[in-house]
């Protein structure tokens, strides 16, 4: 039986992507096999989940590379077995023997039957039931197989024994299976009846003439029980010893002279007893007759006559006992149903063998056939009952690439894996069904199955990618490249054409070679490469192809000049640029690639501009070799040739023309006298105050060129202070000595001509002090407590200011300015020290003082 189909890939090709399948682990008891090319695991085993319900098996795959390079992995597959009801439910400690007593209520437990089942789930739940035909005064419980008797059991009546069947059936399907045992069930006899008399209330007449030892009655007892034995006994009557009673016949006879007996009545009281019970008390009233004439017919009769009245018992003493023996009888059918061989199934046993019905000679399939398409439906029959009867299908062989699978139980054969006929043609399957029974048969028989062409394969190209060159002046003609491509189907399926995706009007293909010729001349500075895509397509229904790709590099021929980017190059240069001055670049590129697209630049031979110009031969950058002098020649004219490294080089020339601009000679940068200058200014003056002048001389002659203008370029006062035309340092906002007391400033001055020349020098500004703080002390208020009675110039506290303006030479005085008229304290004037004085302080006079410091 199919169980899943392991599916591995490996990205490599060839031999290094043949995979082959093995089951390495788990599979200890070889209950499974693995198909090792299609990858479909396989039952191999009968599976009996009641010994294991669970695998898991370790497959490995390996690649089929050379031994020292092979690849390998490996997986798990859990395998879970499911329950199949194929085990008959089993009694347990069994005692096929019970006795029970008579005359117990009916509800009486009897036994408790256990049965199991090895199967799981509903297969193994059990009810239990009697199976006798005949009805029974047992009943039993269905699930907890407890037997309990229905009505109350008579030893004297009833059967005395009883053979029970019970039966155990599971609730599997499709068929419950069930086991009967048989129980025998006796019944035991107790003393469960009192003796009773069959006369009572008896009343008679005894002769007095009646001579010791003559019987003159007989009291009869009657016991239901079965095998009871009764005596009698006198309880009153006969204390002089006259009435004799027999007690084990119950014969009452004279045992004294009547004739001497003063009373004529006399009564008896007799009882009967089974050694248990006693019955109740019989009354017998005696009346003794004096007349001693007899006459004949008197002596016929004995010496006694008595009356009493029926009780009945005697009749029931027969109807008990033809019960008894009615339902103790061995009847024949009774025997053949109790003495059956127990079976453990009722199913009997597995006689025939499984048919197959209209099993078809042959099939015939196309290999584009669906997964889970049913292709044909396998019929059998078993002429067996129940399990015997149940039939499974399955595929013993013949299914190498997994592709087929049979229902187990209906019999379809379907389809599981994909057909290639290209791969197999035909298959040989040999189809067995067997029966669930024990022992189970089977049947086999072989179906061929064959394999028809569908155009299921694409063609496959010998080479679907490729790059090849191509000199772009091949001739029209030329054979490019030839594709050749395969089909595995048959027929029209594998017949091909050739064409190409997108049509280059350069390339045409033969559409029955596949091979690509040249149609146009290629020109590779228009178009350097071709994707040619190329379909192969089969002549089959629907239409399969597959694609190549051909890359056509078109590779350069020396064909084209340089370039230049313009058709005339026209620069103006001043006349005063220095030796060496790049004047100009000149531009040109060339369409073709590698050396034939390397271009050297030259001046054409002209001894006059020889001297004034250069060009640098792989930039294009063309210089000045001397002084140009508008005085002298206003314009130059050169020819720039351009040429290709290719072969054969090309060559091409180009005008450039200099026109020559007249300029004043700026000769001299404007000059300081000093290289460093030094300003002052004092702090908190309004913005634009004047700091100091400072002047640069040009030694150019008095024309344009010599007018200087200033600026600041740096230092840390750029933005602090600003320079007039005239070289006048201002400030631009209000300084203060105590955040930053000086500046440096970076003052630059430059000419007016047309390439400007500029000189630059530093200028340190001092920020000077004026006394605008006072100086403060830490708190503005300070409260001290003093002791009283203190004097001795004691110290109180040490006072201590500060002032922003006073630098590290001068020092802050101290004095009291008021609150000391009566002179308790003193401060020393340079410290701060507050002390108290001669005087000493009470606290009575005056207890707080406020000095005022200054």
């Amino acid at each position: 039986m199919p169980v899943i189909r392991l599916k591995v890939s490996d990205p490599n090709l060839g031999k290094f992507a043949l995979v082959y399948l093995e089951v390495v682990g788990g599979n200890e008891g070889g209950e499974f096999r693995i198909n090792p090319d299609s990858g479909m695991l396989y039952t191999q085993k009968h599976l009996d989940a009641e010994k294991k319900s669970s695998y898991t098996l370790t497959v490995s795959a390996i690649d089929q590379a050379d031994v020292g390079s092979r690849k390998q992995s490996s997986a798990k597959v859990k395998i879970t077995i499911d329950d199949m009801n194929d085990n008959d439910p089993i009694f347990e400690n069994i005692n096929s023997t019970i006795e029970i007593s008579e005359n117990e209520l009916a509800g009486l437990f009897v036994v408790k039957l256990i049965a199991k089942d090895k199967d799981s789930g509903e297969n193994a739940y059990i009810s239990y039931s009697i199976a006798n035909l005949n009805e029974v005064p047992f009943e039993i419980d269905h699930f907890s197989g407890v037997i309990k008797t229905t009505n109350l059991i008579d030893y004297e009546t009833m059967q005395r024994n009883y053979t029970l069947l019970v039966r155990a059936s599971d609730w599997g399907l499709p068929y419950r299976r069930q086991t009967e045992i048989a129980l025998d069930i006796i019944v035991r006899n107790i003393n469960d009846n009192r003796p009773q008399f069959e006369r009572v209330n008896c009343h008679g007449k005894v002769f007095k003439s009646a001579p010791i030892g003559s019987e003159v009655f007989t009291i009869s007892a009657v016991d239901l029980d079965v095998g009871d034995v009764i005596s009698y006994r006198s309880i009153s009557g006969n204390e002089d010893g006259c009435f004799n009673l027999d007690s084990n016949t119950g014969t009452i006879s004279i045992g004294c002279n009547l004739m001497d007996v003063a009373v004529n009545e006399r009564v008896l009281k007799v009882s009967a007893t089974d050694g248990t019970h006693f019955s109740d008390e019989l009354t017998i009233n005696v009346n003794l007759d004096d007349d001693f004439a007899r006459d004949l017919s008197n002596s016929l009769h004995g010496y006694g006559t008595f009356e009493c009245r029926e009780t009945g018992v005697a009749r029931r003493l027969a109807e008990t006992l033809a019960l008894a023996e009615k339902n103790n009888v061995k009847n024949v059918s009774s025997f053949e149903v109790n003495d059956l061989a127990l079976t453990p199934s009722r199913y009997g046993q597995n006689i025939h063998r499984p048919e197959f019905v209209n099993f078809p000679q042959e099939l015939t399939l196309n290999e584009s056939i669906q997964l889970g398409t049913t292709v044909a439906v396998i019929e059998a029959r078993d002429r067996d009952l129940g399990y015997n009867g149940k039939l499974v299908f399955a595929i013993a062989d013949g299914d190498y690439d997994s592709v087929f699978r049979i229902d187990p139980d209906s019999g379809e054969l379907q389809i599981i894996g994909y057909l290639d006929r290209e791969r197999l043609s035909e298959y040989i399957l040999n189809l067995t069904v067997y029966d669930l029974g024990q022992p189970t048969k089977s049947d086999s028989k072989i179906l061929p199955i064959t394999i028809t062409d569908a155009n299921d394969n694409p063609p496959i190209l010998q080479k679907s990618l490729a790059t090849l060159r191509l000199a772009e002046n091949a001739p029209i003609g030329t054979i490019v490249y030839c594709l050749h491509a395969t089909d595995a189907d048959l027929g029209i399926n594998a017949e091909i054409i050739y064409t190409l995706f997108i049509e280059f009007k350069e390339f045409i293909i033969n559409k029955t070679s596949g091979c690509i010729v040249l149609n146009e001349f290629l020109d590779r500075e228009q178009n350097d490469k071709y994707e040619l895509h190329i379909i192969a397509k089969d002549l089959g229904y629907p239409t399969l192809s597959s694609e190549a790709v051909v890359y056509v590099l078109v590779d350069d021929v020396n064909d084209n000049a340089p370039i230049f980017g313009v058709q005339d190059y026209i620069f103006k240069v001043r006349e005063d640029v220095p030796r060496g001055t790049v004047v100009a670049v000149i531009e040109a590129f060339d369409k073709d690639m590698g050396k034939s697209a390397e271009i050297l630049f030259s001046l054409k031979d002209d001894a006059q501009e020889q001297n004034l110009f250069k060009i640098d031969k792989h930039t294009g950058a063309i210089r000045t070799e001397g002084y140009l002098n508008y005085e002298n020649r206003q314009v130059h004219n050169l020819v720039v040739s351009a040429i290709d490294c290719g072969v054969p080089s090309l060559t091409v020339d180009m005008p450039v023309i200099f026109e020559i601009i007249d300029v004043n000679e700026n000769r001299y940068a404007p000059e300081f006298d000093d290289f460093i200058y030094e300003g002052k200014i004092q702090e908190n003056m309004p913005k634009g105050t004047l700091v100091m002048n400072v002047t640069a001389r040009d030694m150019d002659s008095m024309d344009i060129n010599s007018k200087i203008s200033y600026s600041i370029t740096g230092g840390d006062g750029l933005g602090i202070f600003s320079v007039n035309k005239q070289g006048s340092i201002q400030s631009l906002t209000q300084l203060d000595a105590e955040t930053k007391s000086f500046y440096w400033l970076t003052l630059c001055a430059q000419d007016n001509a047309i390439v400007p020349l500029t000189n630059c020098v530093m200028v340190y500004i001092d920020v000077k002090n004026e006394n605008d703080n006072i100086p403060l002390t830490t708190k503005p208020v300070y409260y001290v407590n003093v002791t009283e009675g203190s004097s001795g110039k004691h110290e109180i506290i040490h006072l201590k200011a500060t002032d922003p303006d006073i630098d590290p030479s001068q020092t802050i005085t101290y004095s009291i300015t008021s609150g000391n008229l009566i002179g308790y304290f003193s401060i020393e004037p340079h410290t701060g020290i507050l002390r108290t004085t001669e005087r000493k302080l009470d606290r009575e006079n005056q207890a707080e003082h406020i000095l005022e410091v200054s």
